[in-house]
């Protein structure tokens, strides 16, 4: 018998602690727990970004880190709207010419291809290329109908297919510029779940047999498992049960998923996610949420993405991703936290999610501007050092031992107050009075910008050390805006408009200087929280103007969605972190004035380190 070293390459070795970094493959004797530990391969869903736009029957293509959804069906209506997703969140693409659902998709992010679906007027051939940013159109597929496919967009398949009529067995390969006809399928259908490529394909489920009705009925089939190995198509061993409306992902024929859909009958939403490995199938990880007419994508056949879909009813825009490896993923997510002692809105915040302060604002029901002070550790609040007298709406920066707060309204003024991490004293007065001004830095490198004047609005800009300079004036006063980062590098996003009733979604950054423009925040907005640095900025809740959960992160170019918050609410500038990846969101308000808190993870990832025994 063989040596695990020849095997492997590599000795089990004996260490007191498992090592940081193994590799895979790599085995290893841990004396201090006395058990031979390893890696073992992980297969998993994690939650994703959410989608701007729910929708359903969405055409995709491209990969977890790259993927892009296009048109698709919302809750009223067919829509051509795009979006982009990084492996964190979704962002905004070019709108597809023709607004539809339940079309096909194939290729890469900045070489795509949509084709067939329905759209507002019927079923429809049209066919779109994407280059990264745009839709342009291309020549039809010789039969309009709702279909499926795979390949890339020089070399791609539409698979059967149904026109509202017949099903339809036509299969059409695309060469970058035109469909022909290619061999016919073994029987007709209204194929879903396609995946792979022009030499290695698979598609399953849909609704196939004799007659034309739709939803399905005896004595159709809904589990068929048809794969393409570049010349024939082959009618292999069904899915374990009958669905239609489902999704597939894999590289090829015999590496296989299939995922969510609805189950026949009842015609009920299923999360249930079958592996076919060129033989048999087996049952693989759930989705979180059971849902049909989702769309996916994938690289390979280890990293998948699932988007979007209608869960009984109901259009989602969650996003599921699927990894197989030898990595724990945690996706990142709004938690819990320990509530505050008192419901509290309009206040200033500032540190990190283990060592935070709230100040000032109004409790619920609101007596009068609040003097409180509160600490948090990141699992409990005690109370500070009370202001020398009420504040609300005002802002704060620094950390929890060293801050400085500012701003208040009824009546506003220009008095600033500086902590020490137990008691307030007074500090040099802002040039100006001020409320719902925008904040970063520390106390001996601040910054504020803008503010409400109460009435009017402020785009001013002025640098704090101890005492107040002037700092380049913001493009265009504004107020209530989110805020991250430091005084030589922040980033303002979103806020009110001087006629205080316009809202923008601009985000703005300073460079220690200037203040210059840059792309929009997917969601527009004031009264968000706001934590990070000017690179990477976690944005949060806020009002639309409707109280809104919505996350988003920037990245210093532009911005993608991010899980959401549990509870809807605004929060002033109660977004407290060091990181976007490790905030919190304390108090604020949805109708009334709430105590809640929330701590906010990134995504991480870990060995999957196991014991291993002989038996």
């Amino acid at each position: 018998m063989a040596a695990y070293k020849d095997l492997i390459g590599q000795k089990i070795t004996k260490v007191t602690s498992n090592p940081g970094e193994p590799k895979t493959g790599q085995m290893w004797y841990n004396s201090t727990t006395g058990t031979l530990k390893g890696l073992s391969v992980v297969e998993a869903f994690s939650a994703g970004g959410p989608a701007t736009t729910a929708r359903w029957g969405a055409m995709s293509f491209g990969s977890q880190t790259a993927g892009v959804m296009a048109a698709g069906n919302t809750a009223t209506a067919r829509t051509g709207v795009t979006e982009e997703y990084n492996g964190s969140g979704f962002s905004t693409g070019g709108t597809a010419g023709t607004a539809r659902y339940r079309g096909g998709g194939a290729g890469t992010e900045t070489a795509g291809l949509i084709f067939g679906g329905e759209s507002p007027g019927g079923d429809t051939g049209d066919t779109e290329e994407y280059n990264g940013s745009s839709w342009s159109e291309q020549n039809n597929l010789s039969k309009a109908r709702r279909t499926t496919g795979f390949g890339v967009q020089t070399a791609a398949y539409a698979v059967g297919g149904y026109d509202n009529a017949n099903k339809q067995s036509q299969v059409e390969s695309y060469d970058g510029t035109s469909w022909t006809s290619g061999t016919a399928l073994p029987l007709a259908g209204l194929t879903e779940g396609g995946s792979g490529t022009t030499s290695s394909g698979r598609t399953c489920g849909g609704f196939f047999g004799p007659g034309a009705t739709h939803p399905p009925s005896s004595p159709q089939t809904t589990n068929n498992n048809i794969g393409w190995n570049g010349s024939s198509w082959s009618d292999d061993t069904a899915l374990p049960s009958n669905r239609y409306n489902t999704s597939g992902f894999g590289t090829s024929a015999d590496d296989y998923y299939a995922a969510g859909g609805r189950a026949t009958p009842p015609n009920a939403s299923i999360n249930t996610v079958n592996y076919w490995n060129g033989t048999s199938w087996a049952v693989s990880p759930s989705l979180a949420t059971a849902r049909y007419n989702g769309q996916g994508q994938n690289g390979t056949p280890s990293a998948f993405v699932y988007m979007s879909g209608n869960a009984s009813g109901t259009v989602t825009g969650n996003t599921e991703e699927f990894n197989k490896s030898t990595n724990t993923i945690t996706a990142g997510a709004f938690s819990s936290g320990t509530n505050l002692p008192t419901e509290k809105g309009q206040g200033g915040g500032c540190g990190t999610q283990t060592a935070a302060m709230i100040t000032g604002g109004l409790t619920a029901p609101a007596p009068g501007n609040e003097t409180t002070t509160f600490h948090y550790d990141g699992s409990s609040w005690t109370s500070g050092g009370a202001l020398p007298s009420g504040r609300r709406n005002n802002s704060a920066f620094g950390i929890q031992t060293a801050a400085v707060t500012l701003g208040n309204l009824n009546p506003v003024n220009a008095t600033i107050d500086v902590y020490n991490g137990s008691s307030w004293t007074g500090g040099t007065s802002y040039p100006s009075p001020n409320s719902n001004t925008g904040v970063a830095g520390t106390t001996t490198a601040g910054l504020v910008w803008g503010g409400d004047q109460d009435p009017g609005f402020l785009s001013t800009t002025n640098e704090y050390g101890g005492s107040w300079t002037s700092g380049g004036a913001l493009p265009a006063a504004r107020s209530n805006a989110a805020c991250a980062g430091t005084q030589t590098a922040a980033v303002t996003v979103g806020g009110r408009s001087p006629d205080s009733t316009t809202l923008v979604n601009t985000a703005l950054e300073y460079d220690g200087t200037n203040w210059s423009s840059s792309n929009n925040d997917l969601v527009t907005r004031y009264n968000a929280g706001g934590a990070g640095i000017q690179t990477s900025a976690l944005i949060f809740g806020g009002q639309t103007p409707s109280v809104t959960a919505t996350a988003t992160l920037y990245d210093g170019t532009s911005f993608v969605t991010q899980p959401s918050m549990g509870t809807a609410r605004f929060l002033q500038t109660q977004g407290l972190g060091a990181t976007s990846t490790v905030a919190l969101a304390a108090a604020g308000q949805t109708t009334t004035r709430v105590g809640t808190v929330e701590e906010f993870t990134g995504e991480t990832t870990a060995a999957n380190i196991e014991d291993f025994t002989t038996s």
